[in-house]
């Protein structure tokens, strides 16, 4: 018998020792990550729609903003705050499947707040911004797994990761 063969009795061995409780375990890790990346996924497609309601949330809770005196460009500030509320949220979601990190020391995050001081935008309305675009995504995410069928089970773990990958965001603010 050959090297190959031995191999493939041994792993049909192992599979035939595999319970049905094995195998409903992996299902349900198998759905719980796929209904996770569904969730995740409509985060992805909301960041336009959930950065551009923030940036318009944070502008009339405060009108003071776009009437600054040391405004240069309001155009420009609310444009540079909509790319970035965007990226943030890709960021966010890139964090939710992966946790490194490290992506926070090597993207255009860690000159976030140099990059708003330069344009004149007070460091408190960009962190407002992070916090309404927190909410809306768990409130999307809420939304997202109430429409999904099957356990639902891995949404407060969600919730408060994503929670935690805002707040890293906000800190570098800080």
């Amino acid at each position: 018998m050959s090297a190959s063969n031995n191999q493939m009795l041994s792993t049909d061995r192992e599979l035939k020792n595999i319970r049905n409780k094995d195998f409903e375990s992996i299902q349900q890790f198998i759905n719980t990550a796929n209904s996770r990346l569904d969730a995740i996924n409509s985060i992805t497609n909301n960041s336009h729609a959930i950065a551009a309601d923030a940036v318009t949330a944070m502008i009339c809770e405060n009108h003071d903003s776009v009437n600054s005196e040391i405004s240069l460009d309001t155009t420009n500030k609310m444009s540079v705050c909509l790319r970035d509320g965007e990226i943030i949220l890709r960021i966010v979601t890139y964090l939710l499947v992966s946790d490194d990190e490290t992506v926070l020391s090597k993207s255009c995050l860690k000159d976030l707040k140099n990059t708003y001081l330069a344009l004149g935008v007070p460091l408190k309305n960009a962190i407002r911004i992070i916090e309404l675009m927190r909410d809306a995504t768990i409130s999307d995410l809420k939304s997202t797994v109430k429409v999904m069928s099957g356990e639902k089970g891995f949404l407060p773990d969600l919730i408060s990761n994503t929670e935690f990958q805002f707040e890293r965001i906000i800190n570098l603010l800080q």
